[in-house]
């Protein structure tokens, strides 16, 4: 076996696949010299089953990568496992990569002709702006952003987030790997000195905005830096804010009808019991409410089936997040909050 090693470069390269391949790794090789060629079998989450993501018309990625369109199950998109998908996870434009090793040691394992483009991407790549920002720097489509995404997902240099943001909630992972606390310190110090990583856990610990974990200004970058690396190494994940539009309970048979009284104001009714209770909270909230908010509620109540997250909302719709808070603010007894991976 030495001798065919020493002697075959085909045998070599072979050692090479079936080494990386063995430990779930990509494997580069370089036949002839002159061939450049990268191997993988891709992570798929086989456990989970296999979820068809839908395609939307106007946006392009690689054939194995989605973006979304209506509305999919959150863990149909999203696994709190980490870096294992169910298939590949959407990309949308809020969303963002995060390298998953430093830039410098992607690009070395680059192949000389690979895309100018990409090279640019992985160089300017931060995971505080959006790829529809990025698209802009890069002055390219957002089609081929999502191209280039999808290449760095596939071959495992990075994993698509939403944009980290000090106002983002971020949790500790139920599946988080804690058990060599003491090494996972180590490495933490080496690229984060001056934090603890057990305290900071600690805190994650709360929900609460990631701003409020630390209270000295001059400590942002510092902290955005450590979330950033807790991401990457899988031991947090983000909550995400979805809303669930509170209906009036439905009337039991045998109870007595309530009397409501209609204002000329009222608005039109089919006439049954639910309906002039609902018409009756809506003219309410109305006369409180400026004909503005009230006609953004009317128009995102269709996102109130807490099937989808605010980012995606705000993304959809156009509008910013003051507008959605002056909702939220006026319709607080109609919208519920939850949180969730």
């Amino acid at each position: 076996m030495k001798e065919i090693l020493r002697a075959s470069s085909l045998a070599k390269d072979i050692r090479e696949i079936y080494t990386a391949i063995s430990a779930n790794k990509a494997a580069h090789v370089i036949i002839n010299d002159f061939i450049d060629l990268s191997l993988q079998i891709p992570i798929m989450n086989h456990d989970r089953g296999n979820t068809t993501l839908p395609v939307h018309d106007n946006q392009v990625g690689m054939d194995v990568i989605k973006t979304r369109d209506n509305a999919s199950s959150l863990m149909d998109i999203y696994s709190v496992a980490g870096y294992e998908y169910d298939n590949y996870p959407v990309i949308c434009p809020y969303h963002t990569l995060l390298l998953l090793e430093d830039p410098e040691e992607v690009l070395k394992n680059m192949p000389l002709d690979a895309s100018p483009t990409l090279v640019q991407l992985v160089q300017i790549l931060t995971p505080t702006q959006s790829l529809q920002e990025l698209h802009f720097l890069l002055d390219c489509s957002l089609a081929q952003i999502y191209r280039l995404a999808a290449h760095l997902i596939y071959w495992r240099k990075a994993k698509l987030i939403h944009t980290i943001n000090t106002r983002n909630i971020y949790v500790v992972s139920p599946n988080a790997k804690l058990d060599d606390i003491a090494s996972l310190e180590v490495d933490f110090n080496l690229h984060i000195p001056n934090l603890s990583l057990s305290v900071l856990l600690s805190k994650l610990q709360q929900v609460q905005q990631y701003h409020q974990v630390y209270h000295i200004k001059e400590l942002k970058n510092q902290y955005l830096e450590a979330i950033t690396y807790l991401i990457r190494k899988d031991l947090v994940v983000q909550l995400h804010m979805y809303l669930v539009l509170l209906e009036p309970p439905e009337k039991k048979s045998g109870q007595e009808t309530p009397q409501v009284e209609q204002s000329e104001d009222a608005l039109p009714t089919n006439g049954s019991p639910n309906d002039l209770e609902l018409n009756r909270l809506k003219r309410l909230t109305y006369e409180r409410a400026p004909k503005e908010v009230a006609d953004l509620f009317e128009r995102l109540r269709p996102y109130m089936n807490g099937q989808y997250h605010i980012e995606e909302i705000i993304y959809r719709e156009g509008i910013s997040r003051r507008q959605l808070g002056l909702v939220l603010k006026y319709y607080r007894d109609r919208i519920a909050t939850v949180y969730h991976y």
